[in-house]
């Protein structure tokens, strides 16, 4: 049975209200213009997302300095460079909180595989002089096509690496459409930056070029490095390059690259140390 564009759309209201905030903060963070009411305002509209940003404003993650109670002084304390990270780490962990039983996929696996390509398509960005907020989103919501497909009445168990080693070609010959494809779909009727979509939808098979080429081939050699990690997905451990022509397309030399696996390696294990279940 095939996937269309408006059971997607439907499915994907069922997922948290945050992702939505997240695509229009980018936006906010992007105008010259904006304050910090702009973005408090933003962020208070959902309850749940607030608490978690004063709560972490006050944990280890940002040293624990005097203890804030207000939205306002969180994001003061945490800046606007680094308010859309936080957000982003706290949306996505709110989205993958559910295990997908069509891939056997464990929820912190999921939101473990997010966080290391958001960091490190965010760290390719950065060194290639593109956007890492742009970046930072394609790789932090790249999966939210599988839950799509998880949740889909119609779908089928996916077998296995053993069976189906390329997870993507199997999720098109059974659904007629690939995960990333959902997701870009998802992404584009919440308003995302075009750029985000475009990367998601086509970072599989980066080099076929296009305007999304840069984020595409930057998201594609995150997925590489992920499978060095130890964090892929299940029929996600194969086709991804790592050369000089595919670094070359994401806009970075071979020391770049290599540098920015270190960058992103550091904030990756500081994240993957944040204690969700505790107040500070």
């Amino acid at each position: 049975m095939s996937l269309g564009r408006d059971t997607i759309i439907s499915l994907g209201s069922k997922l948290p209200p945050a992702l939505g905030i997240f695509g229009r903060l980018r936006a906010l963070l992007d105008d010259a213009d904006t304050d910090l009411d702009a973005i408090v305002e933003l962020v208070r509209v959902d309850p749940a997302l607030t608490f978690q940003v004063i709560r972490l404003s006050n944990s280890a993650l940002y040293g624990m300095r005097s203890r804030c109670l207000a939205l306002e002084d969180a994001v003061a304390r945490i800046g606007f460079g680094e308010i859309h990270q936080l957000v982003g780490l706290v949306v996505s962990r709110q989205t993958f909180q559910g295990d997908l039983r069509l891939y056997d996929i464990q929820a912190s696996r999921l939101w473990e595989n997010a966080v290391a390509l958001g960091t490190l398509a965010s760290s390719f960005a950065k060194r290639a002089s593109s956007d890492p907020g742009s970046a930072y989103s394609t790789g932090l919501l790249r999966n939210l096509g599988k839950i799509i497909l998880n949740n889909f009445p119609g779908a089928v168990h996916y077998p296995g690496p053993a069976l189906q080693p390329d997870v993507f070609a199997w999720e098109l010959a059974t659904h007629g459409m690939a995960a990333p494809e959902a997701t870009a779909i998802l992404l584009d009727h919440w308003s995302f930056a075009p750029g985000v979509a475009g990367a998601v939808c086509l970072h599989r098979e980066a080099e076929r070029g296009s305007e999304f080429a840069l984020g595409a081939a930057q998201l594609h050699l995150a997925c590489g490095v992920a499978v060095d990690w130890g964090c892929a997905l299940p029929g996600e451990s194969t086709g991804w390059r790592r050369d000089l022509q595919i670094c070359a397309q994401a806009g970075l030399t071979e020391e770049d690259f290599t540098g920015a696996i270190e960058e992103a390696r550091q904030l990756f294990d500081r994240f993957a140390k944040v204690e969700w279940g505790q107040t500070a």
